[in-house]
């Protein structure tokens, strides 16, 4: 895998990780426009806007993940997980 990382900086084991991980994001980007959070598009267009925009969105994409991983034992989200 070729990267423009400096190997001090990262190793090998790391990048791969890094990499892997990119599908969660993906993930994130599909889920907070459409299925969990159904934000619609709102179109701006000042840099500005824009950026306050997508900050918010992640930011609330965010808040909703860091909720779902504390309540996780009370809304028994690790059991389902044994079914499915």
């Amino acid at each position: 895998m070729r990267t423009s990382v400096d190997k001090t900086l990262m190793k090998s084991e790391e990048i791969v990780k890094a990499y892997k991980s990119l599908s969660s994001v993906e993930q994130a980007f599909r889920c907070y426009k459409s299925i969990d959070l159904k934000v619609h598009p709102i179109y701006h267009y000042k840099g500005d806007r824009v950026k306050a925009h997508i900050f918010l969105c992640m930011l609330a994409y965010y808040v909703e993940w860091h909720l779902k991983q504390k309540l996780a034992p009370l809304l028994f989200e690790d059991e389902d997980s044994k079914f499915a």
